[in-house]
């Protein structure tokens, strides 16, 4: 499976990916998904799961929020 696929089946949820090929669109597959980032991370620790791609397949902010930067 390619990450971006990844992403459209698991809508605004964290994934664990372990990547077998790595490219723009890598290959490989989903090891760990939830929509809560706790309960992600810890099913992360207790599965020890390493070497793994963690990424959030929605938007960075949610709409009706903005960012501002500092400097």
């Amino acid at each position: 499976m390619r990450l971006e696929e990844a992403k459209a089946l698991y809508p605004n949820e964290w994934i664990a990916f372990h990547i077998f090929e790595e490219r723009d669109n890598p290959e490989g597959e989903v090891v760990l998904h939830n929509k809560d980032r706790r309960v992600f991370d810890k099913e992360l620790l207790e599965q020890g799961l390493t070497d793994v791609y963690i990424t959030f397949a929605g938007p960075p902010v949610p709409e009706g929020y903005a960012v501002m930067f500092q400097g």
